[in-house]
Parts: C-alpha cells; structure tokens; sequence
C-alpha cells in the first residue's frame, strides 16, 4: 500500500513543481517583454521631445506667430501641429533611460557597447544592422542583446524600489 501512495504523491509534487516553474518562466517572459517594450516607447518618444535650441537664438521669436493671407504673394498653408510628447511618455522615457544606465560592470564587460546595442535595437535597426555597425554577426548581438537585457531584469528585480516603479509606470500611469 505504501507504493502506490508514494507514487502518487510524487506525481502530485511533480506538477506542482512544474506548475511553479510555468508560473516562474511566465512571469519572467512577460517582465521581460515589458522591459523591450519600455525601451521601444523610449525610442519612440525621444523623437517628440523638442531639440535644444542655438545659443545665439532669442527667445522671442518662438513667441511670435506669423500669420499668411492667401492675398500675400507667396501664401502656403503652413501646418501648426506640433507632437509633443506627453508626461506620461516622459516619464516613461526617464526610466527607461535609468534603466539602461543601470548597466554597469556587474551586468557586462562593456557597458557602454551594449547600451548602445540595446538602443539601437530599440531604435528598430535590424539585427545585421547592428551587427555591422558593432563588427559582430547578428546572431550573436541578438544572443547578447537577451543576455544583457536578461541579467537586467534580474538587477531591477533584486532592487525592489525599481521594480515597483516598474510595474507602476507600465500599469498605473
């Protein structure tokens, strides 16, 4: 009688076991897929940003607006929209930034290389591109890109403060 107890109680630990790994491995895809995706958005939002402006540019002419009649020699329909970004994509944006200064010497060799691999990704230039500009092919940037990007989620997860920013700027703002 003994034995077909113990079996199926190592049967029951086995899927719990799996059952646990699943939910790990799930959790571990999905923070991972907010992290790449956070980037992107910081990508993307950082082309909305206004540029600095020259030095020797005064100010008040960003004050002034001209104004065209279609009776002027030279009339033009000027478009006035501007997109800028808003404070939800700037926030975003600044811990996307802090995120990837986070990579330091404790996560890669070198840092800065793969801060720039990570954003050039982000800036969707394609893995050969990428690889090129860097001298490497693109499937080893790719396998560096998750490695770094993996050890980087592990980082923000052990610095609990980061984390909870994490989730509060991916579900609450």
């Amino acid at each position: 009688m003994v034995g077909p107890n113990l079996s199926r109680t190592s049967i029951l630990i086995k899927t719990e076991l799996m059952n646990r790994f699943e939910h790990i491995l799930q959790e571990e895809v999905i923070s991972l897929n907010n992290l790449i995706f956070l980037i992107d958005e910081a990508a993307r939002t950082e082309r909305f940003l206004s540029k600095p402006k020259h030095p020797g540019t005064p100010s008040m002419y960003d004050l002034l607006i001209t104004t065209y009649e279609k009776k002027d020699i030279g009339y033009y329909e000027k478009a006035l929209l501007k997109l800028r970004a808003t404070p939800k994509q700037i926030t975003r944006w600044e811990f996307a930034i802090d995120a990837l200064l986070a990579i330091e010497t404790d996560i890669s060799k070198e840092p800065i290389l793969d801060r720039q691999i990570i954003w050039m990704r982000a800036n969707r230039f394609k893995w050969t591109q990428v690889g090129k500009h860097f001298g490497f092919n693109r499937v080893s940037i790719k396998n560096r890109y998750m490695k770094i990007l993996s050890a980087l989620i592990n980082k923000i997860k052990n610095n609990n403060n980061k984390y909870c920013k994490l989730n509060k700027i991916l579900y609450l703002i």
